[in-house]
């Protein structure tokens, strides 16, 4: 996939880092200022009275919205504070903000800082009116630490970006040089630039994205130059235990031939005289909070008694408000009862497509949202099977065409945020530019160094084998005979928990073929044994990366392998 032209182009960042150095998500950290003195107005005759607050999220991401106090507050900074205090961090409310240090007098204000408990951008906190009254700029509200997650998120919708790579060079003419100007390579670095539209609207945040705190802070940004990424999805699979994918009780097949000539495809087959078992995928709900968004997804029938599917969300009001349409291939699409829609009389030759358009998504009291798609009717599985592949979900108005996840052209790297200006606009905006200088290495889509010491198997003890597999001549070879208890290659200690990883493996026209492999994760991954050479992006279980014989007998070989992380 080929970037043309700006409007391709977008600015992705990952802002924080553990002890360690390593990319991870931020809690949001609020500062509540609040006057000293005469903070409120008790209505006449009151002793007491309340407040309200908005925008409370707790650490599942739910958002609550006029959550009043306890009716005991009197008219100073610090009796706001505490009963603000105790909603956001009352442990039998489940809000789950901590207070940071204690309350601390600044100048007219008295201010406490409360950490959120949900990793991510969050809502601004908003304090209202309850039973008593706010006096004028009786409270401030400041964000000391934007969320941010631990994902790759576009910073904004940039009106223009360019990623350059430096190389100093030294010079080592000498007598024998022939008059002629010599050079050995220096230093490496890289920069990138972006523009963007930023809002100045105070009902419409910037939320951190203007730089500012990060140039301040002289704080690290991971940042990646990519292709638009359009498919949230990080996966071209649709394999239960490949990153948000899950299977509900069944026989999932993978590896299956794909509408793209590959072979990332599943079908899944129900149990007799069942309901509502299904292949999903699960996001976070903040990545679609507010957000219009179109889930696309292929599937096809698999033989005269099986030509019918079902799909739904597992929240059924969008279900009810949403758009959804064939945009190509066989089929008739209708509405079930209970929000879940059908399609009867698919094709078992070629493939449809399918298109499910929600409007603006509220969710509200949900951590997650989930999609799901049922062999035959959902309420009524007898023994029912369906294929599916290459599904996208989208923050769009309608589908675009399918975008393999793996097959994103990006550049990325630690950086810091060397400038930052802006520029007025029109109405309630304005121009930032921000400039971003490499402190280290620049990855090539995104991947980090080789992490296997012989991807060419010619070093035998630096493998762990057993069961009759055997690291020879250069071929890593998986093979178990009939009854045999496991069979496997394996290398301790190069996977992180939680991190994405991509293995690269090639099998070569020697190998006998007998049988099948796996990734031996929490979850068995399936690999493919044709000749040729095949990718697999998961996530790490433990530290062992260990490929194995998946049934008896097996004779499958490998000749060459590579495992990078994913950053």
């Amino acid at each position: 996939m080929a970037i043309k032209n700006a409007s391709d182009l977008l600015v992705y960042a990952q802002t924080n880092y553990d002890v360690n150095g390593n990319p991870a998500p931020a809690k949001q950290v609020t500062r509540i200022y609040v006057k000293t003195v005469d903070p409120i107005t008790i209505a006449d005759g009151d002793s007491f009275g309340t407040l309200k607050i908005d925008n409370i999220t707790n650490a599942s991401g739910v958002v609550f919205d006029d959550v009043e106090t306890s009716d005991s507050i009197v008219n100073t900074g610090t009796s706001v504070l505490d009963k603000i205090d105790s909603q956001l961090t009352a442990v039998a409310l489940a809000k789950g903000y901590t207070a940071i240090g204690s309350q601390t007098v600044s100048g007219d204000y008295t201010y406490q800082d409360f950490q959120n408990g949900a990793n991510g951008i969050v809502p601004t906190l908003v304090i209202k009116n309850g039973q008593a009254t706010l006096n004028e700029d009786a409270v401030i509200i400041e964000i000391v630490t934007p969320g941010s997650s631990a994902i790759f998120d576009p910073v904004a919708f940039s009106t223009s970006a360019s990623f350059s790579v430096n190389m100093d060079l030294r010079d080592v003419t000498n007598k024998d040089s022939g008059g002629y100007s010599e050079s050995l390579g220096g230093l490496r670095s890289f920069e990138v630039s972006t523009d963007l539209l930023q809002s100045i609207n105070p009902d419409v945040p910037l939320d951190g994205t203007d730089f500012f705190d990060k140039l301040k802070a002289r704080s690290l940004v991971d940042l990646s130059f990519s292709d638009r990424i359009r498919n949230i999805i990080r996966t071209n699979l649709t394999q239960s235990g490949v990153d948000g994918f899950v299977s509900s009780s069944g026989t999932q097949t993978n590896l299956q031939a794909d509408p793209f000539g590959g072979s990332t495809a599943s079908k899944f087959l129900t149990a007799a005289s069942t309901t509502n078992k299904y292949v999903g995928y699960t996001i976070d709900a903040t990545r679609v909070e507010n957000k219009k968004v179109n889930w696309s997804f292929y599937v096809k029938g698999v033989d005269a008694s099986n030509r019918e599917a079902s799909f739904a969300l597992s929240n059924s009001s969008i279900v009810g408000a949403s758009t959804v349409t064939k945009i190509e291939g066989d089929g008739d699409i209708a509405f079930v009862t209970s929000s879940y829609y059908k399609i009867t009389n698919l094709s078992t030759s070629t493939w449809t497509r399918i298109s499910f358009q929600t409007d603006t998504i509220s969710l509200s009291g949900w951590s997650t949202l989930s999609f799901y798609i049922y062999p035959g009717l959902y309420s009524a599985q007898d023994s029912d099977e369906i294929f599916t592949s290459s599904w996208q979900i989208e923050l769009a108005p309608e589908a675009t065409d399918y975008q393999d996840p793996t097959d994103i052209t990006h550049w990325q790297g630690n950086a810091l945020v060397s400038s930052v200006s802006f520029d007025a606009g029109v109405e309630d905006n304005l121009t930032c530019s921000a400039t971003f200088t490499g402190t280290g290495e620049i990855f090539p889509n995104g991947l980090g160094p080789e992490l296997i010491g012989d991807t060419g198997f010619d070093d035998a003890s630096y493998w762990t084998v057993d069961g009759g597999s055997v690291v020879e001549n250069g071929y890593g070879k998986i093979i178990a005979p009939s009854g045999s208890a496991d069979s496997y290659i394996l290398k301790s200690g190069i996977l992180t928990v939680g991190d994405y990883y991509l293995l690269t493996y090639t099998i070569p026209s020697a190998s006998p073929g007998t049988g099948n492999i796996k990734l031996q994760t929490s979850f068995n991954l399936p690999l493919l044994k044709t000749v040729g050479t095949h990718k697999l992006e998961f996530v790490a279980a433990n530290n062992i990366f260990k490929i194995g014989r998946l049934e008896n007998p097996c004779d499958i070989w490998l000749s060459s392998i590579s495992l990078k992380k994913v950053l």
